[in-house]
């Protein structure tokens, strides 16, 4: 048998696969499942040695979309198809492999899945297109068994009624965003049920206890809905009436959570479920178990409860750390950074006798979490103590960073380096993770012994600028501070002075214009200029090649590893025809005016000594921040994953994990423990991936706990506001003022440097936050909006060096706003306006 229908299938993942498991238990219970059918692992080992398939071939998966399905084959599979088309309008096609939607298994969402599928010809393509997916790089599970046991490879298909659903969503038995056992969350919005899945709409969500009360409501905007189409689906987008209104009443509420405790009944474990509603029936799609709801626990290892945050914590005041770490961090980041990081930073804080204390950092759901730690000596005292400290740094800020960069963190640098050279063993790995941990003690306590001297001139020079020039926009002190040559400017002027020696040989801007992304490096690398530009290239990438793609991690690889990401930009200068050295100079003829204004604006003699002597302090002092961000934040960070890639390649060798990069989901007492006794942590791995994906779909907290009126003060003054502004309205939005203008235009939103090709000149971006690595997008960029940051960020900094508006700190610029919306960014009074969404 070849097909089998779910109400009487085999119940074996390698034989169905899990998702396919999971389905056929749920039917056999009686839930309310779309009628369906399996099309089983032996379908696809006969479609495989009738077409003689090397399932090790590099190209198997055109492979599969070439080759023929047996008539003896297809004739089963269309049997089943038609019998099924009796009972629905169109089918859904999954892929179900024996590594997905299992206790333990990750990769949901990493598979195919066909919608509203009708004839007999898209039928058997879409087989053959689930059974393709399965051979993704990085989807396989099973890789080492593909090379050597082709038979245990387990790649089912799922066929299942379609439900054209009003209204889909998922359901999760415990909160996933607070781990709270007792609260059953919702997320839910208009259409078919990908929409939510994949991120592309926000939805309304629905908090409520077990037993269905206290139900609590956030509306979503739910953008648009996915919908069948005559072939396929669309995206439609919905009315005004469907955003205003919740797409859930109270009695489908009900029904899912009286399906939700049902399956987890079931599964003796939390579940998340995917279900459809048509009709006002509610039918399930998936379901699956959770099965590491650690922080709901009073598991976590010893070695993890200083970094990870308990429930008992929350009863305290814990904040988002937004405006510093937007991003989830991986578990390996965390135990390795957290710890050191804030013992550094107390360490400074004490030295220098900062009254506002230091954070102590716990993580939750992959997010930064503080908490402030105050001194118990007198405020008043502390305060006296820290101004003269910080008077006799003021005037030698940046030569005192350079110093200390020079005396005391290259040389940990370049020991890194020299240890990455060499071979590692368990017993070197061991010792390099302990290590580490001292090390980013010492780099961050000299971090903040560079940085907090920076903070305190900044405030003491706004506190200046508002008593003498209260009438002027804030922003415009920083505006006129433009045009300071720093480390992020200055790479990017090598890159354009690069650009243009390729545009004046026409054979190297051939190529670099005809080649497709990903393969430019080995396109110049086939001829003499191409080579010589290559060696300009790598040049540049020694010496500013160290720094990862996604800010404070090890996840994404750095520049120095892959150069093509230089590559790109050089392009992207040569398309756009930036001319940096004009607009480097117009913005330091426009900080003049402004500054000139400034003075003009201050009568009194004396006032404005005083005030140019603080400013020219501050001035000689702004490329603190990117500057010391190049040499510490970035470059260490770097250093430390082409480092911890050899342990990750000591494991793979091991055979304790499939990919070198796995590395970054294992915390650092886990790999310690496995060094000393090797065994696989494959499944460790997978789940971790899998919560890794969940987390990064939910919105987390601003805060836990409630802060006292002080609590707050300190938080918005230092980090930026905890809530949105209330002054927004259905079609405004407010943040920070940090670059001056006006423009309107259209937004892209963007989620990181491997969107860069879907942003085009003259797009309004949209993102959480800016590095130090999205160049291109500065380049081509009308406006910024994004959700955190403030006035010295580094968005904030580089919009004002390419003088293009900025409203910062929005909190909800990614969740309100959608590809294509009709915005005006008034830099100028923090405001974006939208015109048509």
């Amino acid at each position: 048998m070849y097909t089998e229908r779910f109400n009487n299938a085999t119940e074996s993942k390698d034989i169905v696969g899990g998702k396919a498991l999971n389905l056929i238990k749920m039917t056999k219970l009686g839930m309310p499942v779309p009628n369906g059918f399996v099309i089983n692992n032996d379908s696809f080992m006969h479609f495989a040695e009738r077409n003689e398939l090397d399932l090790k071939s590099e190209t198997i998966q055109i492979e599969i979309m070439e080759a023929g399905i047996p008539e003896d084959l297809s004739s089963i599979l269309l049997s089943s198809f038609h019998e099924l088309r009796e009972e629905y309008t169109s089918l859904a096609v999954r892929s179900s492999s024996g590594t997905e939607d299992l206790e333990g298994a990750s990769f949901a969402g990493q598979y195919e899945t066909y919608l509203n599928v009708k004839t007999e010809e898209e039928f058997l393509s879409r087989v053959k297109g689930c059974w393709a997916s399965c051979f993704e790089n990085r989807v396989q599970q099973y890789t080492e068994t593909i090379h050597e046991k082709v038979e245990k490879i387990s790649i089912g298909v799922v066929v299942q009624g379609l439900i054209h659903s009003e209204v889909s969503g998922v359901v999760f038995s415990h909160d996933p965003v607070t781990y709270n056992s007792e609260h059953i969350l919702i997320n839910a919005s208009y259409g078919l049920g990908e929409a939510v899945v994949s991120g592309v709409v926000t939805p309304d969500t629905y908090l409520a206890k077990r037993d269905g009360t206290e139900i609590k409501k956030i509306k979503g905007s739910k953008e648009l809905k996915i919908v069948s189409g005559s072939t396929g689906t669309e995206e439609v987008e919905t009315t005004r009436a469907e955003r205003d209104a919740y797409c859930l009443n109270d009695a489908m509420i009900s029904q899912l959570i009286e399906l939700t405790l049902e399956v987890e009944k079931h599964y003796r474990h939390p579940v998340d479920l995917e279900f459809g509603i048509q009709d006002q029936k509610v039918y399930l799609l998936q379901a699956r178990p959770i099965t590491t709801v650690v922080e709901d626990t009073e598991d976590i290892p010893f070695a993890r409860k200083e970094f990870i945050l308990e429930r008992r914590d929350k009863d305290e005041f814990w904040f988002f750390i937004d405006s510093r770490f937007p991003d989830q961090i991986s578990p390996l980041f965390a135990s390795i950074f957290t710890q050191p990081f804030y013992q550094g930073m107390a360490k400074a804080t004490e030295e220098l006798r900062e009254p506002t204390g230091y954070l102590q950092m716990k993580v939750h759901n992959g997010y930064y979490y503080g908490k402030q730690i105050r001194s118990g000596t007198d405020p008043q005292q502390l305060n006296i103590e820290n101004e003269k400290f910080m008077e006799d740094l003021y005037p030698e800020m940046t030569n005192r960073m350079y110093d200390i960069i020079h005396d005391h963190l290259l040389p940990i640098y370049r020991y890194m380096d020299e240890e990455t050279s060499k071979e590692f063993t368990a017993k070197k790995a061991k010792r390099g993770l302990d290590e580490l941990e001292g090390f980013f003690k010492e780099v961050y306590y000299w971090h903040f012994m560079i940085v907090l001297p920076h903070m305190s001139i900044n405030i003491k020079l706004e506190n200046l600028f508002q008593s003498l020039l209260g009438s002027e926009p804030s922003h415009e002190l920083y505006q006129s501070m433009a045009g300071v040559m720093n480390k992020s400017l200055e790479s990017d002027r090598i890159l354009w002075q690069l650009s243009l020696k390729a545009k004046n040989e026409p054979q190297l801007q051939k190529v670099i214009m005809d080649s497709d992304e990903g393969n430019l490096y080995q396109m110049l690398s086939a001829f003499g200029k191409g080579k010589d530009f290559l060696d300009r290239v790598d040049n540049f990438v020694n010496v500013y090649g160290y720094r990862c793609l996604k800010p404070h991690d090890f996840v994404g690889e750095t520049w120095i590893e892959n150069p093509e990401h230089v590559l790109q930009i050089i392009k992207n200068f040569i398309i756009n025809g930036y001319d940096f050295d004009k607009e480097f100079e117009t913005a330091v003829a426009a900080g003049k005016r402004i500054y000139q204004r400034f003075l003009n604006g201050i009568e009194d003699p004396g006032e404005r000594e005083v005030f140019k002597k603080y400013y020219q302090m501050t001035l000689d002092a702004v490329v603190i921040t990117d500057d010391h961000h190049f040499y510490i934040d970035a470059m260490f960070d770097a250093k430390t994953r082409l480092y911890l890639l050899k342990v990750g390649e000591l494991l793979v060798q091991q055979n304790v994990l499939d990919d070198v990069e796995d590395i970054w989901f294992l915390y650092k007492d886990e790999i310690k423990s496995v060094l000393d006794a090797p065994h696989s942590l494959m499944d460790t791995v997978l789940e971790r991936k899998r919560q890794y994906d969940l987390h990064e779909k939910m919105k987390t907290p601003s805060f836990f706990g409630e802060p006292t009126d002080e609590e707050r003060a300190f938080v918005e003054m230092v980090f930026g506001p905890l809530d949105e502004n209330k002054e927004n309205t259905s079609n405004t939005i407010k943040g920070i003022s940090a670059s001056g203008g006006v423009c309107e235009g259209k937004v892209k939103v963007i989620s990181g440097m491997h969107e860069a090709s879907n942003f085009k000149k003259g797009d309004i971006l949209v993102c959480r936050t800016t590095t130090p690595v999205w160049t291109s997008f500065f380049q081509d960029a009308k406006a910024i909006i994004t959700d955190t940051g403030g006035m010295l960020s580094h968005s904030a900094i580089i919009a004002r060096e390419y003088q293009i508006p900025a409203v910062l700190g929005t909190k909800i610029g990614t969740d309100r706003l959608k590809n294509g919306d009709h915005v005006i960014v008034d830099g100028n009074t923090g405001t974006v306006t939208i015109i048509d969404a």
